[in-house]
């Protein structure tokens, strides 16, 4: 294990070293009996690494396949980490986990051709509890339908939401963005 510099990451669960080219190898791994995305004390996450070598061309979008340790099925978010390749821009994705890959989008916004390496971590992904509910940018988020989920999400006996009296609810004019506030009816008046 000395010769190869073989390091065990528990935080991240894999285990890297050096093979006889030379070449860095990263496997992920688990501990007996507890899965991968739910370690005892620990946030479910996993990380996401490009599953092959991508050159990407000046000023295009490809989508790329990230290697995860997670099971197939299970939804998820893609968060990219901080890079120094600043002309990349990577999207936050919500996928789904097929045969352990999931796909993100990458934009080179930049004049120059970039190759990415094989196994370069490019973010974190964190499935989804299955109580939460994920809305598509097909149309669903509209104003009339977001406010009609929100009416059949509200509930009668709903407890206040802890310092709920020091909340400060923005709103905006009609034709600018607006963000949508969660009270209880009857706190925010009328609409503008």
């Amino acid at each position: 294990m000395v010769e190869r510099q073989v390091k065990m990451d528990f935080g991240s669960r894999e285990l890297k070293y050096q093979d006889v080219t030379g070449q860095k190898v990263i496997l992920p791994f688990t501990c007996h009996g507890v899965s991968t995305l739910q370690q005892a004390g620990q946030e479910r996450r996993a990380i996401a690494r490009l599953a092959k070598t991508v050159k990407l061309a000046t000023n295009t979008r490809s989508v790329v396949q990230m290697k995860l340790d997670a099971e197939d099925g299970t939804t998820g978010v893609f968060l990219p980490k901080p890079t120094s390749k600043r002309h990349l821009l990577i999207a936050p994705t919500v996928d789904t986990v097929k045969d352990g890959m999931v796909s993100v989008v990458v934009l080179n916004v930049e004049g120059r051709r970039v190759k990415l390496p094989a196994r370069e971590a490019l973010g974190t992904w964190i499935p989804t509890d299955a109580d939460m509910e994920i809305l598509s940018l097909n149309g669903e988020l509209e104003r009339d339908r977001v406010a009609k989920w929100v009416a059949a999400l509200k509930k009668d006996d709903a407890r206040p939401l802890q310092d709920e009296d020091k909340l400060d609810i923005v709103r905006r004019h009609r034709g600018k963005e607006a963000g949508v506030p969660a009270a209880r009816e009857g706190e925010c008046g009328a609409p503008h």
